[in-house]
């Protein structure tokens, strides 16, 4: 539905189980496609359960991601080649948060990843980053999960709603937003507590990895470094809710 609604172009072809039974999202899918000139077939089940483990980035995994009888076939995801094209598209202000001085407007926050292998945890992230109003999401070529359809799923659709920039290098890239007038902030066990209130902008989130956390390089580049207070046993959160918190912690309280 997400994507039907924002991105219906990007649709090469839909796939819909033929069971006779319609609910009122089935159907509204089945409108939409239609009155968008989608090519739509509908395939027995034993078909589209075939369809879905030829395409699948981990066919017959345990756990995977169920189709639910409803398949798109899609190009490939779209994302800013570089962070330049991004900065240049994102100079005039636009309908998530942005911050003006001097220069150009500039997006913020922005959320950078730095080494999430695995496509659940990308995925929830990405749908953290679209409810919290995150103005792009800074992605590296290499060391982090393919925006594959288990991330997507996961996503619930943001994999197609947010921007998404590809980075190179991830250091490189930091250090660039900084001289643009980013400061950095890190989710570090070993860092600061989180303070109150809303951090000035622009600011560029960096989430590492659940295992090693934030990569030593990154975090020498921080200007600052927070950690979230744990009351519990438990020492550590799942990224996509340690982001949530500390993004949702910087949305201005209206009135």
């Amino acid at each position: 539905m997400e994507i039907l609604a924002s991105r219906p172009d990007s649709i090469v072809h839909l796939y819909l189980r033929d069971d006779h039974h319609h609910d009122s999202r089935r159907r509204e899918i089945i409108r939409l496609a239609r009155s968008r000139g989608i090519p739509l077939d509908f395939l027995p089940s034993p078909a589209i359960d075939r369809l879905f483990l030829r395409d699948s980035s981990t066919p017959g995994a345990p756990g995977g991601p169920g189709h639910q009888g409803v398949i798109a076939r899609i190009q490939a995801v779209w994302t800013y080649p570089s962070l330049e094209d991004f900065l240049d598209a994102s100079s005039a202000p636009s309908g998530r948060s942005t911050t003006s001085g001097p220069g150009p407007f500039l997006p913020s926050p922005l959320v950078a990843v730095d080494g999430v292998s695995d496509p659940r945890n990308l995925g929830a992230l990405l749908r953290t980053c679209d409810a919290a109003g995150v103005a792009g999401v800074l992605l590296p070529k290499r060391r982090v999960a393919p925006l594959s359809q288990t991330a997507a799923k996961t996503s619930a659709g943001a994999l197609f709603t947010l921007p998404l920039v590809r980075v190179g290098n991830l250091s490189a890239s930091l250090r660039q937003l900084k001289r643009e007038g980013y400061a950095v902030v890190a989710l570090d066990l070993e860092g600061e507590p989180l303070p109150e209130g809303v951090l000035p902008a622009p600011i560029v989130l960096v989430v590492g990895a659940e295992e090693k956390g934030v990569t030593r390089p990154v975090l020498d580049l921080s200007d600052w470094r927070f950690r979230l207070p744990m009351r519990g046993k438990v020492q550590s959160l799942n990224l996509s809710v340690a982001a949530g918190i500390f993004l949702y912690r910087q949305i201005p309280q209206e009135g």
